[in-house]
């Protein structure tokens, strides 16, 4: 009998023990879950000041095409130039953030941001292999690419192109482009759309696919923009800056500082600089605002002089 009470007993405690251990056991994983919630938390719950605060120290690099004038180019003085220098620079005075310049050959800018030596893309065209090693910010501005053909050449169209030597921009959109979906052209590589303006004024390469504003600019520089003509016209792709896959933190805070950028400032950029599909400077609505302007207020301003030295 005595027996049989010690393991009523035994029971008893056991399961008292059993409730203990759970207890002990789920405060135990709360607080392991909690204590390691806020260890993550100063890493997730970062706001956007923060982390541009993080890179005021040390700033970015940004990557470039070394020769694209007008969007990136060395100029006369050593100094970096164009649309996408001003573009960046305006980046810079939003977030605080220096920027330093890294412009090479095209075909290294991706190779640069890959090898660390940049941090940033200043901008390109997403595909799907640049995809896969890049992450992307929000669209920048469109790109326009057109096949252009010496006058005379007898090229109504891109299919009279099969067969035939086409000057492109080694690795750029374009040349991938032909190179999927025109495998009949022979597209001819060069470093940059200077070097491929050059063959094309030296009679290497009677056709052209690239970048439109670039190519107009260089063709235009030349004074040989007339000796070509539009073949096609492709639809507008959006240039985007980049950041090496992975990288969201970097890529939060290229994110901001292009949303404090006014639109309407980035437009007054691009105008300054871009050749519009006319062959002309988009920058002459300032003039033509200006002399309005003038003449209004000479035509307010001469009559009543007239009256009073009217005799």
């Amino acid at each position: 009998m005595l027996f049989y009470f010690q393991s009523r007993n035994d029971q008893s405690m056991c399961k008292e023990c059993l409730n203990r251990k759970l207890k002990h056991c789920f405060f135990s994983a709360y607080w392991i879950a909690l204590f390691a919630g806020l260890l993550c938390l100063p890493f997730n719950a970062l706001s956007q000041d923060d982390l541009i605060a993080r890179y005021r120290i040390g700033g970015i690099v940004v990557a470039h095409e070394a020769d694209m004038p007008p969007m990136s180019f060395v100029g006369h003085s050593g100094m970096p130039k164009g649309y996408l220098i001003d573009m960046w620079q305006k980046w810079s005075a939003e977030t605080g953030i220096p920027v330093r310049f890294h412009l090479v050959d095209w075909a290294d800018t991706i190779k640069e941001v890959q090898a660390g030596r940049a941090d940033v893309h200043g901008g390109l065209i997403l595909n799907q292999e640049r995809d896969a090693i890049l992450s992307f910010s929000k669209p920048l501005f469109p790109s326009r690419g057109v096949f252009l053909a010496r006058k005379g050449s007898g090229v109504n169209d891109a299919e009279d192109l099969n067969g035939h030597l086409v000057g492109v921009v080694e690795n750029s959109f374009y040349d991938n482009y032909i190179r999927l979906h025109y495998p009949e052209m022979r597209p001819y590589p060069f470093a940059s759309v200077v070097k491929l303006a050059e063959a094309v004024s030296n009679g290497k390469v009677n056709a052209v696919l690239a970048n439109y504003p670039t190519l107009m600019f260089q063709l235009g520089a030349k004074g040989i923009g007339k000796q070509f003509e539009v073949v096609q016209f492709y639809p507008p792709q959006m240039l985007r800056a980049a950041v090496l896959k992975g990288n969201d933190e970097l890529l939060a805070v290229v994110q901001e500082g292009l949303e404090r950028i006014d639109q309407r400032e980035l437009d007054s950029l691009y105008n300054r600089w871009v050749v519009g599909e006319d062959g002309r400077s988009q920058s002459w609505l300032v003039p033509a605002v200006s002399i309005c302007v003038i003449s209004l207020i000479l035509a307010l301003i001469i009559p009543p002089i007239m009256v009073k030295i009217r005799p």
